[in-house]
């Protein structure tokens, strides 16, 4: 029987596209069987657990890339997101944390077992671009639709 497709699962693969991404463990992976798979996974973990179920190397070279990427001198990379050590990442910012754990339940929501209680994508984006703006300090102005950077 072949599914048809629909905006619930669509949501379910971003939910788990993004549990991917930040991770860097496939639900294909050899340590997800006898229904332990990639959402159970990160839901078990969260949030005490964030330390051990993220792949820094995707921070670390983010962090380098927005580091020699920007060219905007208002753009403020946090001191303490920037000495992330990769031996000991609990010294990572609160801030850091927080995105990490806002975006992995961002995954959960939309990789939900039940389509009903998926998150529809006009939530997640919403979302999305509150965590962003909390993370890099980006204020909106509603009225005129443009972003001011600010220092905080």
């Amino acid at each position: 029987m072949v599914a048809e497709p629909s905006r619930k699962g669509d949501m379910y693969s971003y939910g788990i596209l993004v549990l991917e991404i930040f991770t860097g463990r496939k639900p294909t992976d050899e340590m997800f069987k006898d229904g332990f798979n990639l959402h159970n996974f990160v839901k078990i973990a969260l949030p005490d657990g964030l330390e051990q179920i993220v792949d820094w190397s995707i921070l670390f070279r983010a962090l380098e890339e927005e580091e020699s990427h920007s060219k905007c001198e208002d753009i403020e990379i946090d001191e303490e997101d920037k000495s992330i050590d990769s031996e000991n990442p609990r010294q990572m910012s609160t801030n850091l944390r927080k995105c990490l754990v806002s975006v992995l339940t961002i995954g959960l929501a939309c990789s939900e077992d039940s389509p009903k209680e998926r998150k529809n994508i006009g939530d997640v984006t919403r979302e999305l671009e509150r965590i962003r703006n909390a993370y890099i300090g980006y204020e909106t102005r509603d009225e005129t639709k443009s972003h001011l950077i600010t220092k905080r």
